[in-house]
């Protein structure tokens, strides 16, 4: 069961239940209880208004040190009255060489509190990014909720033993492309589609012999995941291509590794990366659409899905289509068989439903 209090000292009117709360209960997962004769006011916020009446309280013995001889509650209350006092005051024990490293320390200080004041603003409701990925693109054309309870208002996730595999994967592969350490950071995660990252993982010998047994292992890459940023209706989509082959003035052969296995022919999302790849290619490095030959290579069957390259401006209208939807904040859900290994399927009701009379058919 969950509840949502209304007795919180701050606004003029008590809490009501907030929108994460409104979720939770519309999921069906757990009965919410809101109660409604509740008073008006809390009575702790009463004993609340008489302690403060009294602040500060006398100071303790050891209320005192260098930078505060008076003692810290009289230094609290000045610092109230004329917050200048207390920089006057560091600066003043400070030595030359130390101020730039105080302005600085103070500088990142103020700017995390003011992006948390800004997250953390109720009257603004989610915060819809501006920054995002090329997988979270195709989460939300294969279902606007999954995007929201990963980027906007991001929910725990269950550890996830196929996404570990996939980067692991493609970081081997770009290991023995390059011949050296990876330029991966840890936190830069390569594009790994739903499927990669849900459901049962293959074993990663098996994908590493797919790919010694592939074209492409005894081919130089042009690039091995090159990043790429695009600027669309005032957002921005960034990436990392899994490898380019070829010249840099003739063709390209973009090529993106997938663990998972070969889609069904009919899915509309099947070709949407390397569509958004293709459309960096043309736009960041300047390539031509027919310059351009785009393939999956699909490890655990060794299996590859060659095509050439679409019309730009047709990729380019369905990302924005989605990038609009985004910016509307359209978040209804989309079923489908991303459900069966959904990590937020437990509170969402539509995937569900879809779950069970999947299941029957």
């Amino acid at each position: 069961m969950c509840s949502a209090s209304y007795w919180y000292e701050g606004p003029a009117d008590p809490f009501k239940p907030g929108r994460f709360l409104e979720e939770v209960r519309d999921s069906g997962v757990c009965d919410v209880v809101a109660v409604d004769d509740l008073p008006e006011e809390s009575p702790l916020i009463e004993e609340r208004r008489r302690r403060a009446s009294v602040w500060p309280h006398p100071a303790r013995p050891d209320d005192e040190d260098e930078l505060f001889p008076e003692g810290w509650h009289a230094a609290a209350r000045e610092a109230v009255e004329d917050p200048s006092t207390i920089e006057w005051r560091v600066l003043r024990t400070l030595g030359s060489g130390e101020v730039p490293e105080y302005r600085e320390l103070v500088a990142s200080h103020t700017e995390r509190a003011d992006r948390i004041r800004e997250r953390t603003a109720p009257e603004l409701g989610p915060r819809i990014p501006t920054t995002l990925s090329v997988t979270g693109v195709i989460d939300y054309a294969k279902c606007p909720k999954l995007f929201y309870w990963s980027a906007v208002r991001p929910l725990p996730r269950k550890p996830n033993e196929r996404a570990r595999l996939g980067s692991e994967v493609h970081r081997w592969i770009e290991l023995q492309s390059r011949g050296q350490a990876t330029l991966l950071d840890v936190d830069d995660l390569p594009d790994l589609s739903t499927e990669e990252r849900l459901g049962e993982p293959e074993p990663a010998e098996r994908l590493r012999e797919a790919w010694r047994g592939s074209r492409f292992a005894d081919r130089v890459p042009l690039f091995t995941e090159r990043p790429f940023l695009l600027y669309l209706d005032g957002m921005v989509v960034g990436g990392r291509i899994d490898a380019i082959f070829g010249e840099p003035d003739g063709r390209w052969e973009v090529v993106d590794y997938k663990t998972g296995r070969v889609p069904a022919e009919d899915d509309p999302l099947t070709g949407l990366q390397l569509d958004l790849y293709a459309l960096a290619c043309v736009e960041v490095f300047d390539k031509k659409p027919e310059d351009l030959t785009l393939t999956y290579f699909y490890l655990s069957e060794g299996k590859e899905v060659s095509r050439p390259s679409g019309d730009p401006e047709d990729v380019r209208a369905r990302v924005k289509e989605a990038l609009a939807g985004i910016a509307a904040g359209q978040f209804d859900p989309s079923p489908g068989p991303q459900c069966h290994w959904c990590d937020f399927l437990s509170f969402c009701a539509a995937g569900r439903v879809f779950v069970e009379q999947d299941g029957l058919r």
